[in-house]
């Protein structure tokens, strides 16, 4: 018995449908040398060889026949202790079907198809998952192409599952607000979008004739606002999508709504066309070919619609719009609309270094718009627009200054001083030569920040008043109580409770001020979408900034107390 051991021969069973794997264990003496390690891997090995090895192996159910047979085989002493002494386990591996997991999210837009891949069992069949899908409520968007691109991968894949999204709903669209499409071309977009050449260039100073309107020209038409296109999920249920705005023509003088179109604006009279919100008017125009010596000065209560130029030394004084094919040259113009040139605006610094003025003046109440400015005084209560270059002009706007637009390259803004309420955006701010160029948002924020500063001195003459009540209630509480003295003094701190009341609300008024600065300066910022050249100088408010440097793309803003500069370079 020395050299022999006991052991069991394993051997496998299967159930009827051999889904079933069981170990059948025979004990036997067997020579110490060729006795086999019973342990999981030969339990294992022994599943493989059979044929068994893609099977779901129940490895807890292995581990207990290792330790039931290792204990059985401690109490075998003799060939005898062998004799029918043999068992059957319980599965130790099962041959498992490929499974589908359907799930679809709580917007219903997708459908998740999850595989089990088989184990020793039938492969899915795409019935099988369509069937899933169905149970899953899922009959919109399939992709029948992914599902099955889904199931040649688990015939292969060694992973315990994949997946992929295989249906898809379609998203609602939402629909269009009611839009007004301009039929004939106005002034401003002949600024703003110069004539585009057949080689892809474009012609800044050819802009083409002014645009004028005769009576009955039909001016807008209005796309009324759409519904919008329905949503489905992949349960087939319906989204409805958001309908779009409806909005009223608003006609403008001079025009009206065709009597035979709801939906078409046409011109009463003849004249000028410009845009205003959802619709546009008609300016009955002065036409001239030139202001010069010819005409002499113009003082006029109508629009004013000069084809060529406004010539040196002349001066125009307009209660409408005044919009100039040519240039303005060393002119006096101001408008109480628009002023719109076709071209530029041209001044010259007076020779006498004493004199600070220039040559020529353009003032406005509404916008104004020109290919360039130089060395010009331009003041606007609306914005400023010029499509090129603003060079050496003392500029100021109550509203924006955007140098450049979509299809100019290079705008720039070098030299003077440049003022404006709403920002200042441009491709260049200065020069590279360092030309001083200055830029001032000072407007709305440096009148906050003097409000705070009022303020803040009454907050503080009043607890400079309270102070003094104080001092004197105390010397009055030190002499001979007398009812008038006692009236006195109750009056005193009557005053002083008012007036620790007032410093309390002045206080609260402080903070809302204090507020207001900094939401104002959230929207107050320079912008150069190319450029910042050195010795531009910036103030906002009562903070200063100096560029020393040439920086890339980036914007300066308020923020904290401080000038900030932040890079568009990711």
């Amino acid at each position: 018995m020395s050299d022999k051991v006991a052991t069991f021969q394993l051997t496998l069973r299967t159930s009827v449908d051999e889904r079933e794997v069981f170990v059948y264990a025979e004990a036997r003496m067997v020579p110490e040398a060729v006795a086999p390690t019973l342990d999981n891997n030969y339990i294992v090995t022994l599943l493989s060889n059979n044929g068994y090895g893609d099977y779901q192996i129940n490895n807890e159910a292995i581990d207990e026949i290792i330790s039931a047979l290792d204990e059985t085989l401690t109490q075998i002493s003799s060939e005898a202790d062998t004799e029918g002494l043999n068992f059957e386990t319980n599965t130790i591996a099962v041959a498992a079907d490929a499974e589908a997991i359907v799930e679809v999210p709580s917007d219903k837009m997708t459908a998740l198809l999850t595989i089990r891949p088989s184990r020793g069992g039938d492969d899915l069949s795409m019935e099988q998952v369509k069937k899933a899908l169905e149970e899953a409520e899922v009959t919109y968007g399939i992709d029948d192409g992914c599902i099955q691109k889904l199931l040649d991968e688990a015939m292969t894949t060694e992973l315990d599952h994949i997946e992929a999204q295989v249906a898809f709903g379609r998203e609602p669209v939402n629909g269009e607000d009611a839009k007004f499409i301009p039929l004939v071309p106005t002034a401003n977009e002949r600024i703003l979008k110069p004539r585009l050449l057949e080689d892809g260039t474009v012609d800044m100073h050819d802009l083409g004739d002014l645009p004028t309107v005769k009576a009955g020209t039909h001016l807008m038409r209005k796309e009324p606002p759409t519904e919008g296109e329905t949503g489905i999920n992949v349960k087939y249920g319906y989204i409805a999508p958001k309908k779009g705005i409806d909005k009223s023509f608003k006609p403008g003088q001079g025009t009206e709504i065709s009597s035979d179109d709801e939906f078409l604006l046409i011109a009463t009279i003849s004249g000028q066309p410009n845009l205003k919100d959802n619709g546009m008017k008609v300016d009955d125009a002065v036409q001239v070919a030139a202001v010069d010596l010819h005409t002499g000065n113009m003082i006029l209560d109508a629009n004013l619609l000069v084809k060529g130029d406004i010539g040196e030394g002349m001066k125009v004084r307009c209660e409408g719009d005044i919009t100039v094919g040519g240039v303005i040259e060393s002119a006096d113009v101001k408008a109480k609309g628009n002023i719109i040139v076709g071209k530029g605006i041209i001044g010259r610094p007076h020779h006498d270094s004493k004199q600070h003025d220039y040559t020529c003046t353009v003032e406005a109440e509404g916008d104004i718009s020109a290919m360039f400015s130089s060395y010009t005084k331009i003041t606007t209560d609306g914005d400023l627009l010029i499509a090129e270059q603003l060079l050496h002009c003392d500029s100021t706007a109550n509203g924006k200054v955007v140098v450049g637009n979509e299809k100019t390259v290079g705008s720039q803004i070098v030299g003077g001083v440049t003022r404006a309420h709403d920002g200042v955006h441009t491709d260049i701010l200065g020069a590279s030569a360092g030309v001083p160029t200055h830029i001032d948002l000072s407007g709305k924020l440096e009148l906050k920040q003097m409000e705070i500063s009022a303020v803040h001195s009454t907050i503080a003459g009043k607890e400079q008043s309270v102070q003094t009540m104080i001092e004197a209630l105390s010397k009055s509480q030190m002499l001979p109580a007398t009812p008038a003295r006692q009236e006195h003094i109750q009056k005193i701190k009557n005053t002083i409770e008012f007036v620790k009341n007032e410093i309390a609300e002045t206080e609260a008024i402080e903070q809302q001020v204090r507020k207001e600065v900094e939401e104002l300066s959230e929207g107050i910022q320079i912008t150069a979408k190319k450029k910042i050249q050195p010795n531009v100088t910036v103030k906002m408010g009562h903070h200063h900034f100096k560029n020393r440097r040439e920086r890339e793309a980036g914007s300066l803003f308020y923020q904290g107390g401080e000038i900030k500069y932040d890079s568009h370079i990711d």
